[in-house]
């Protein structure tokens, strides 16, 4: 009997240790589902929770970026952002020429699925536009695939109420196709291009003449090799430098570590 009552109680004791054990590898699994892994200062947080739900394939953001250099060695840019949710997207578009007006502002509308002959898709938009001090809405056409983009122009009027639509979408000119960019990096140049703008006064190692102000023309920056290049001039003269900075992604921060007058 006395076997038996042990035998009992050593079943009993090999039970609740399993039970426990069981509890203890449930807690932890929980714990280990939210990985943080730090490779070169960038954080990857994975969130695997049993609630976790898997990303949806049809929302993602796609960036495309153009840079032309004229015959005067400025730069005409042109650059989107698309943020896309099902049949819905929203973005930004920016056109820059060296020596015209810029266009630029925030759109939203509908896209089309993959059109296979293209291999990409169409988006009919309204683009809040701002130029020449003035807002307009007015209708884009936006192509966009895996690699390029292009936007198309052609001759608008007012519908009635002051949106402009195009007359003819069937007669459009589309722009220079735009090359797909990681949109990371096209964040950093648009950052520090308008650095370079708004402190072109300070930045400038030459002085401007007879009582004028630096203001920039054209400025482009390499995310890749850290440089960039910069045209300004005071109403007077004009000047051109090949600078080197430093940016720090986490605050934004743009510092300009070399200013080289090369004109």
């Amino acid at each position: 009997m006395k076997n038996k009552y042990k035998i009992k109680q050593i079943i009993l004791i090999i039970l609740i240790i399993v039970i426990i054990g069981g509890v203890i590898s449930n807690i932890i699994y929980k714990k280990e589902t939210a990985v943080i892994v730090t490779i070169d200062n960038n954080i990857i947080t994975e969130n695997k929770t049993e609630e976790e739900k898997p990303e949806d394939p049809n929302i993602f953001n796609l960036c495309y970026y153009n840079s032309d250099k004229t015959d005067k060695g400025l730069y005409d840019i042109s650059w989107l952002k698309l943020n896309i949710s099902g049949d819905k997207i929203n973005g930004e578009f920016n056109n820059i020429p060296a020596e015209k007006d810029s266009k630029v502002g925030l759109f939203e509308g509908t896209v089309g699925p993959l059109i296979q002959n293209i291999m990409g898709r169409k988006a009919t938009v309204w683009w809040n536009s701002f130029a020449e001090g003035m807002n307009v809405k007015e209708e884009l056409a936006i192509v966009f695939g895996d690699g390029s983009a292009t936007v198309g122009f052609g001759e608008m009027i007012n519908r009635g109420d002051g949106v402009y639509v195009y007359k003819n979408k069937e007669n459009l000119t589309y722009s220079k196709s735009m090359g797909q960019i990681d949109c990371e990096t096209l964040d950093e140049k648009i950052l520090v291009e308008k650095y370079i703008k708004e402190n072109i006064k300070t930045i400038a190692t030459n002085s401007p003449v007879l009582g004028g102000n630096w203001h920039t023309i054209s400025v482009i920056a390499n995310p890749i090799a850290h440089s960039g290049e910069v045209t300004y001039e005071d109403g007077h003269i004009q000047s051109k430098a090949k600078f080197i900075y430093n940016y720090e992604k986490n605050t934004q921060v743009v510092a300009i570590t070399n200013f080289k007058l090369i004109k």
